[in-house]
């Protein structure tokens, strides 16, 4: 599987059930206070993907998109240690089905703007 889009598409399809096989105090566990859970790190996946479907948005309708975000700051402010796993699986699931679908669809046109110059090198 050389395909980016490909390669994503299979996580999307089987990162959930390895994620559902993981015990509730191992999805819960910090390594130390400043480290993150790996319900954060699922979190913090959430919001990049986010980020990431406003980039490719405004990529195409922006001259020099600018996108920054205090991902300490996102994964504290949502609360994503507290967040049941079903609930922050489903959300995951469904922003990356959304950015797959979105990358699925740049038109070749859009792709070669100056614009997407920096998306072109993903697929």
């Amino acid at each position: 599987m050389n395909n980016p889009l490909d390669e994503l598409e299979n996580i999307i399809n089987n990162f959930p059930d390895q994620i559902q096989n993981l015990s509730e105090e191992d999805l819960n566990y910090k390594p130390s206070p400043a480290k993150w859970s790996k319900k954060e790190i699922i979190g913090h996946l959430i919001d990049s993907a986010l980020i990431n479907y406003q980039r490719f948005i405004r990529a195409q309708s922006e001259e020099n998109p600018q996108i920054f975000y205090a991902q300490n700051d996102y994964c504290e402010c949502a609360d994503y240690q507290n967040s049941a796993i079903p609930q922050l699986i489903n959300l995951w699931s469904a922003i990356n089905n959304q950015l797959l679908f979105l990358m699925k669809s740049v038109t070749q046109k859009n792709l070669t703007t100056r614009k997407c110059n920096d998306l072109t090198s993903i697929f």
